[in-house]
């Protein structure tokens, strides 16, 4: 079972189907993002990998559980 905050990189394997938000992309210090501006979030089936960021393709951003599906 997975617990808030638990956070997962992009690649990773879900390991339950629920609800993720964006924490972290270099993208959200950029001012024209507009991720930055508000909530990212992603529905994720159990067994999919952590896609990249939508708004730059960044690999290096960081996913966190925010409830089950």
């Amino acid at each position: 079972m997975v617990k808030t905050p638990d956070t997962f990189n992009i690649g990773e394997i879900c390991p339950e189907s629920g609800i993720y938000k964006l924490t972290h992309c270099t993208c959200m210090l950029d001012a024209s993002c507009d991720i930055s501006q508000k909530q990212y979030t992603i529905p994720l089936v159990k067994g999919k990998r952590f896609p990249p960021c939508r708004n730059c393709g960044s690999s290096t951003i960081k996913w966190e559980f925010v409830r089950k599906a």
